[in-house]
């Protein structure tokens, strides 16, 4: 899947997705996944749902392809999560995007490699499908802040959200931060349907 994936000379759609394991209906992407352990817990709860992950630290990516099992509705790709939002994915074609505690480049000469930027939001907002959504959670209140400010200028409507604090399917971050009492910011944010659509 990977190599076609990135291989393709055109937008990559729902089809390409969707055609295995047959059944699938929805397709879910982290980018940034790390460890896996969201995808990985929540593929085993849901399986009409396809949950792929977008991670660009290979050592990563290595650890988690080395488990014996995994479920047959995730997928793990090595590549820029953001790249392949701006250049592959065809419009409408995907139903959530999960953002959990992306890094926050502190330095201002570093905050060109966040992830959300204008142009990121723009193409998430596009590939989502209507009633699609973003979402996000961080630590860091004023990443949240600006991350909700630049998805809202995108189209897509803020809703509040607090994910459940008992879910084992959350990352090695988020066990880590709740372990140190730390407070998150979240919400999710929906492409809602235009007026007259």
């Amino acid at each position: 899947m990977q190599l076609g994936l990135l291989a393709s000379t055109h937008e990559v759609g729902r089809d390409y997705w969707l055609g295995s394991p047959s059944g699938l209906q929805r397709i879910e992407l982290e980018i940034g996944p790390g460890d896996c352990g969201f995808l990985i817990q929540t593929a085993l709860r849901h399986r009409e749902t396809l949950y792929v992950g977008i991670e660009i630290r290979p050592s990563s990516v290595e650890r988690v392809v080395a488990r014996p099992t995994l479920p047959d509705n995730f997928r793990l790709l090595a590549a820029d999560g953001r790249w392949i939002v701006l250049n592959l994915l065809a419009a409408d074609s995907i139903d959530a995007y999960h953002i959990y505690f992306p890094d926050p480049w502190w330095k201002k000469r570093h905050h060109k490699r966040r992830l959300v930027t204008d142009e990121f939001a723009a193409a998430a907002a596009s590939t989502l499908r209507c009633g699609g959504c973003v979402l996000l959670a961080t630590d860091v209140a004023p990443l949240f802040e600006e991350i909700a400010e630049i998805l809202e200028r995108a189209g897509l409507v803020k809703e509040p959200w607090v994910r459940d604090a008992a879910d084992p399917a959350c990352s090695s971050y988020e066990r880590k931060y709740r372990r140190q009492g730390r407070s998150f910011a979240q919400a999710i944010f929906r492409k809602v349907a235009a007026q007259g659509e």
